[in-house]
């Protein structure tokens, strides 16, 4: 432990951007660490776009590695220039300050409360994550009100101690965007999901929603567990084109998908309603799109999407992601396509491959691009001359 701290206030003393590693948790926080105290510390974080994205405190029981050194810190300074360079959309990012002389879990735990943030708990030896409203702040206890996103009937009250709280994060892009939107969501009235499922169905309501303005998800065959938020672009007779949307309400960049590969069309839920009320505030803050991307792209619906748009990213030797039918998914650029098949050069760690693989169009179930972190991995192989 002594070691760790010893880091911690090196990584302070220097201003040193440093990745770390938890004892307990797989998630890696890059940031600079802001206060050190024999409890815990305060890092001022980034998101994986080099957006300050607030703050976390960790107990120091909680951290396993504080890392000086490694080509992902390499990768996050190109990304966190970058976003600064482009101007990129944030939040206000860390706004507090502390006094390492005092308890620094109860002041922030005590900030949110007075400040009703919106905060994410980690406790000891408990693998969910919590966020919610700091509702009370004693000698020995802690209320916090859970809100939860996806279902608003599930909402309970929390009781708990302050020391069983190892992990708060506070003030990032997601949790101040809750934050303003959670007296309205307290508002919003559970629905019932609806969904399409019926195969024969499913290509008609996507035509009806193609250009409108209604948010809805896509459910993938192959991993009914995930789905895709976005509005409808176009639909053509085996593939359907989605503007995204991320977990900010932000224009998330495209993804074409073939029509045969989905399970389903969520067109109601309380997640919709979420991401619409943050679609809703940023608009009213002007929180635009990232300013690298193009949201407002249109297509043809008599292209076969799939060739097309892999044609394009060919001729510009534009950064895209493809999820083949065997589900293996593949980040790079496409050459040579020709009526069946093409090269594929992947990106692993910043590494191209220069020569390529040979796959099949028709073996391409999913193909996504315009969005953040394939411009972002494409700035970075044109700097470093690979592209």
């Amino acid at each position: 432990m002594n070691s760790i701290v010893n880091d911690l206030n090196r990584a302070l003393a220097q201003n040193l951007l440093v990745n770390v590693y938890q004892a307990n948790q797989e998630v890696v926080y890059t940031g600079y660490v802001t206060t050190v105290t024999s409890t815990g510390i305060i890092l001022a974080t980034y998101d994986d776009y080099g957006v300050p994205d607030g703050a976390v405190f960790l107990a120091l029981p909680a951290i396993d590695e504080v890392e000086f050194s490694s080509d992902d810190l390499d990768n996050m300074a190109f990304r966190i220039q970058t976003a600064t360079d482009q101007h990129f959309t944030q939040a206000s990012g860390l706004s507090m300050t502390f006094d390492d002389r005092r308890d620094l879990r109860r002041q922030v735990l005590s900030h949110a409360w007075v400040d009703h943030l919106v905060v994410m708990l980690v406790l000891a030896n408990d693998d969910h994550f919590y966020e919610g409203l700091v509702t009370g702040v004693a000698a020995d206890q802690i209320t916090v009100q859970l809100l939860n996103k996806f279902d608003y009937t599930d909402q309970p009250q929390l009781t708990l101690t302050p020391d069983e709280i190892e992990v708060i994060e506070f003030q990032g892009q997601e949790l101040s965007l809750q934050t303003i939107a959670a007296p309205r969501l307290r508002r919003l009235v559970h629905v019932e999901p609806v969904e399409i499922t019926e195969t024969d169905l499913i290509p008609g309501t996507l035509r009806q929603l193609a250009g409108k303005d209604p948010l809805v998800a896509l459910v993938p065959e192959h991993d009914q567990d995930l789905f895709f938020v976005g509005r409808i672009n176009t639909v053509t007779d085996d593939a359907v084109v989605m503007n995204l949307i991320d977990m900010t309400g932000l224009f998330g960049g495209y993804t074409v998908m073939r029509l045969s590969e989905l399970h389903s069309v969520v067109l109601v839920s309380d997640y919709l309603q979420t991401m619409r009320l943050f679609s809703l505030l940023n608009q009213a803050r002007q929180q635009g799109n990232q300013p690298v991307l193009n949201a407002e792209r249109l297509f043809d619906p008599t292209d076969d999407q799939f060739s097309a748009r892999l044609n394009q990213a060919a001729t510009f030797r534009t950064i895209i992601r493809l999820k083949l039918h065997d589900g293996e998914h593949c980040l790079g650029y496409p050459s040579q396509v020709g009526g069946e098949r093409f090269i594929f050069h992947t990106v692993e760690d910043n590494q191209l491959d220069q020569v390529g693989k040979v796959f099949k169009i028709g073996d391409v179930d999913e193909i996504a691009f315009g969005y953040l972190d394939a411009y972002l991995v494409e700035q970075q192989l044109r700097i470093e001359g690979d592209l």
